[in-house]
């Protein structure tokens, strides 16, 4: 992974975290309706966001980074923000987060 989508990654989770602050019940309700997507279309995709909202959830109880392993999930999440300000699709951004909001 190429330092500038790390620093990407890095700086669009850290504006999402500011409008979404992530809570353990807000990181429990993700990991669920990752796992919940996974469930119904199982895809090699959607089992690494899977392991990554899990990562996120036990960074949080943990301190121990273990979203860093979910690397296609980072880099989706890392290009998605490069480009469009937003670690969320197209499809699920609202077009509000606090950093869009403090550049308007």
């Amino acid at each position: 992974m190429s330092g500038n989508l790390t620093e990407a990654y890095k700086q669009g989770m850290q504006a999402y975290d500011q409008c979404h602050f992530p809570t353990v019940r807000s990181l429990w309700d993700a990991f669920c309706s990752e796992l919940a997507e996974f469930l119904a279309e199982p895809s090699q995709d959607e089992a690494w966001d899977v392991l990554h909202s899990f990562g996120r959830l036990t960074w949080k109880l943990t301190g121990i980074p273990l979203f860093w392993l979910a690397k296609p999930t980072v880099e989706k999440h890392g290009h998605r923000f490069a480009e469009s300000g937003c670690i969320r699709s197209s499809r699920n951004c609202l077009g509000n987060c606090c950093l869009k909001n403090a550049d308007d």
